[in-house]
């Protein structure tokens, strides 16, 4: 009897498969930017700015100068990355440039526009000048040992700008994930410059697994083709897993055709006799294997791109996520649909490929015309999935949906 589970069974199952998380110390100085998730709260190594500067190039001012319009006296010139030696005094300005700190006793940073030169070491203010004008305080930004960043935060080039900034050295880090994949197929064709046979097809779904789970941080150690052969498939899923990866996808043979053997190799692979998912009540992508080899969890998924396209988001995903310390619910998100469905009434889940976009103030999304696990060229323009639980639906009726990227180069 195979495990039949309901697609929210099997997501909760398949996030209890999820590889344990790891976590590492990165150092913020010396790698170069990538994604992660931040595994702990990071505070603030000195105050931002570490001292009080000037916003804008101009003239720093004394408090009793600030509204009047008597003639000043430019005693110093500063530059950014230069240290103040002259503080400013009633009737003096001191020429300062963006980013420069201020002197001792600067009320106000006048900008030069609001001058006017009356010979080559006087100037005088245009207008009255509010006490603190341009002058960024020290720890305006953050202060020293205040939270940065916290926890589940996501790490990419724009956080870690922010955290040099704030002379943070290293961040503990949920390690990224290794992905074996074997994406299994007599039929299938990997050099592209080889005309087709009678039968055959080229690769398509490992092109998607491996910019999908990059793109989120993960690692995909190699992509292994091979036929349907069961020894030489369970030989090359074992590789990986005495190589120690997390994850191993194998693609193709999950249902039980007389050539499907992924069933019998994960249920060898895992040392039992059933698995705890082996079929989902969904579609498309119903035959989904999940198990556990060890510390490496296998998911087997559907050969045919599109059906595999909706296991891999729906299911595969939030496993690898938890694994990468993302916690985010499945389908938070709505959209209003911009056309009804009519569907049969059986008691599967179904997920249809869309797309999704902001049309004034609405995210609205639009299904494919074709819903066919057999349709691959669709897949160009899809960047999410609707789930879909009832049978009919109309146009306008609000309806969830999961992003499966964020631009696709259409516009409602």
């Amino acid at each position: 009897m195979r495990s039949i589970c309901t697609y929210d069974e099997a997501l909760d199952i398949a996030i209890h498969l999820a590889a344990p998380r790891r976590i590492i110390e990165r150092n913020v100085w010396t790698k170069a930017p990538s994604t992660a998730t931040l595994a702990d709260d990071v505070r603030a190594a000195i105050d931002l700015p570490p001292f009080a500067r000037a916003m804008m190039d101009g003239f720093a001012v004394h408090r009793s100068d600030i509204a009047g319009t008597q003639p000043l006296q430019v005693v110093a010139d500063i530059h950014a990355g230069e240290q103040p030696k002259t503080p400013v005094s009633p009737g003096t300005a001191v020429q300062i440039r963006t980013g420069a700190p201020v002197p001792e006793n600067t009320a106000a940073v006048v900008r030069k526009e609001w001058t006017e030169w009356i010979d080559a070491h006087t100037i005088r203010l245009l207008r009255p000048i509010s006490a603190g004008e341009s002058i960024q305080p020290r720890g305006q930004d953050t202060a020293q040992g205040a939270v940065l960043l916290s926890r589940g935060a996501q790490i990419d080039g724009q956080t870690i700008a922010v955290l040099r900034a704030a002379g943070v050295t290293s961040i503990p880090i949920y390690a990224p994930v290794r992905v074996g994949i074997v994406s299994t197929g007599s039929e299938l064709v990997t050099d592209p410059t080889k005309p087709l046979c009678a039968a055959q097809v080229y690769a398509a779904s490992d092109a998607f697994l491996q910019s999908t789970l990059e793109a989120l941080g993960a690692q995909v150690v190699d992509i292994s083709y091979v036929d349907d052969h069961p020894e030489r498939i369970e030989q090359r899923a074992a590789r990986f897993i005495a190589d120690g990866v997390d994850y191993v996808l194998l693609t193709g043979g999950a249902s039980v055709g007389d050539t499907d053997y992924a069933t019998s190799v994960i249920r060898r692979l895992c040392g039992t006799e059933q698995l705890p998912i082996e079929r989902v009540w969904m579609r498309p992508g119903s035959p989904f294997l999940a198990g556990r080899a060890g510390r490496t969890t296998v998911f087997g998924l559907s050969g045919n791109p599109a059906a595999c396209f909706v296991q891999f988001h729906v299911l595969v995903l939030p496993a690898i996520r938890r694994s990468l310390g993302i916690d985010a619910a499945m389908f938070a998100q709505e959209a209003v649909l911009t056309q009804s469905i009519r569907l049969k009434p059986i008691k599967h889940v179904r997920f249809y490929r869309a797309t999704a976009g902001v049309d004034g103030v609405q995210v609205r999304v639009e299904p494919q015309v074709g819903q066919s696990s057999g349709l691959v060229t669709g897949l160009a323009c899809v960047n999410a999935i609707i789930r879909l639980d009832e049978q009919v639906y109309e146009a306008g009726d609000i309806v969830p949906i999961q992003l499966t990227r964020t631009t696709t180069g259409r516009l409602f």
